[in-house]
């Protein structure tokens, strides 16, 4: 079977999900270019969109279409290219036009896992749960006779017990796509061990072609971004357990908070892109990689705030739910407390923190470094000045830096990946880091 004719029948499980949905666009993108080749003017293409709910799925088709319609008006010269010998498109909206009815056309939303028992290729990204994915690639891998090829989205599961408990005989592969998958360039693209390696090769050439920085990782649970993302938030906890009695709770989240965004450039504070992520989600990851790891990974605080309804994540439209903090407008308004049970707001604690941190070297901040063509030059300024300073802020942040660093260089080490430079490009590209942890600034 050639590269062709495994994508004239594809699944995308789990659609219409905030992972599903970006995926089914890119493959929407990947294989209505593919169909206007010469060559395959005569062959059909269907992309079965399978989800649980036909109303997400019947809004999935307008957020596809959206995207779709974007990139094709960004790219008229090419489409101009690929439809040359239709002489009765003139305007450029009529080869838009047609573009986006014949991609669109490749989309056949279901609510029926039966549709994908004819598909050669199967995008997985259904919620990360190792019963639910098993049991759905299990009976597709039973009921389908083509001898499918499998993409799973997995964020932590070893790809390896995936295919043991599903049965896929190595025809499955870790495809981790950073959220959202339609914005976010990189993909973590965990091999198996003896696995398809044809199946290997079509994954980099899929990348290639959709501009994905494509960045290998070894089957170990958590991968390189999970693995340093779960590590980091540990120590996050770990120092906030370390400022009381000294400082209450809330107060030492938003400190560290601050710390990891502000003294460190980073977007985001460490428990924001907790809240970003979901405190729930982040829980299920740490037990997962506590099942298949020799070190213990966990925390109280997680548990005890999901006891309380404190989860994160985000809201269908994109909005961000509350957890650790409440937001106003993307900006963080007030902390939670948990001995107490109660937010509080940041301004209350802002002054006392203010004092304690102490004031930066220089004033830069993520934002305004980057997209400046000298942030190398100033990063590096900007850490030789917090090494020279006398704060608690720089020394904490120093402190947190050299952490930051044995975890990237322990995922080397621990066989995670083969090169520091991997660990860089993950919380680089994935994470929107200015710099890797693996670094001499600290």
């Amino acid at each position: 079977m050639t590269n062709t004719d495994r994508i004239q029948n594809v699944a995308v499980l789990g659609a219409a999900g905030k992972m599903g949905s970006g995926i089914l666009y890119l493959s929407t993108l990947y294989i209505s270019q593919i169909a206007l080749a010469p060559e395959n003017r005569n062959k059909t293409f269907t992309i079965y969109a399978i989800d649980q709910s036909q109303e997400r799925l019947n809004g999935l088709l307008k957020y596809t279409r959206d995207l779709l319609l974007k990139w094709a008006e960004k790219n008229t010269v090419w489409l101009r290219s690929a439809y040359r010998e239709r002489t009765d498109l003139i305007e450029n909206c009529e080869i838009i036009q047609e573009y986006m009815e014949n991609a669109m056309a490749l989309i056949k939303p279901t609510t029926r896992i039966e549709s994908a028992f004819e598909s050669t290729l199967i995008f997985e990204a259904v919620i990360e749960n190792i019963e639910l994915k098993t049991h759905l690639l299990g009976a597709i891998k039973k009921n389908n006779p083509l001898n499918p090829w499998f993409l799973t989205n997995t964020s932590s599961i070893p790809i390896e017990v995936l295919n043991a408990k599903a049965q896929l005989e190595g025809n499955i592969i870790g495809c981790h796509f950073y959220n959202p998958p339609a914005v976010q360039r990189l993909i973590e693209v965990i091999e198996l061990k003896n696995g398809n390696k044809e199946l290997v090769d079509w994954v980099n050439d899929f990348g290639q072609m959709l501009d994905k920085v494509m960045v290998p990782a070894n089957d170990i649970a958590g991968f390189i971004g999970n693995g340093f993302f779960m590590r980091d938030l540990l120590f996050g906890i770990e120092k906030i357990n370390q400022l009381q009695p000294e400082f209450t709770f809330a107060e030492s989240v938003l400190l560290i908070d601050t710390l990891t965004r502000d003294f460190m450039l980073r977007p985001m504070g460490i428990f924001q892109l907790t809240d970003y992520v979901g405190i729930d989600v982040c829980s299920f990851i740490l037990k997962v990689m506590n099942n298949y790891l020799p070190e213990e990974l966990h925390s109280e605080i997680l548990p005890e705030l999901l006891e309380k309804k404190i989860s994160g994540g985000q809201n269908s439209d994109g909005s961000q739910k509350a957890g650790l903090f409440t937001y106003a407008k993307g900006k963080i308004e007030m902390v939670y407390d948990l001995p107490s049970g109660r937010y509080i707001p940041v301004v209350e604690i802002i002054p006392k923190l203010n004092t304690y941190l102490g004031e930066l070297p220089e004033n830069l901040t993520w934002k305004s470094l980057s997209g400046n063509r000298d942030k190398e030059l100033l990063i590096k300024g900007f850490f030789e000045g917090m090494k020279r300073s006398d704060s608690r802020g720089a020394k904490l942040a120093m402190e947190y830096m050299k952490k930051m660093k044995s975890i990237g260089e322990n995922l080397v080490s621990q066989g995670v990946t083969e090169t520091g430079n991997h660990v860089n490009t993950v919380m680089i590209t994935g994470f929107h880091h200015l710099y890797g942890p693996i670094n001499e600034y600290c």
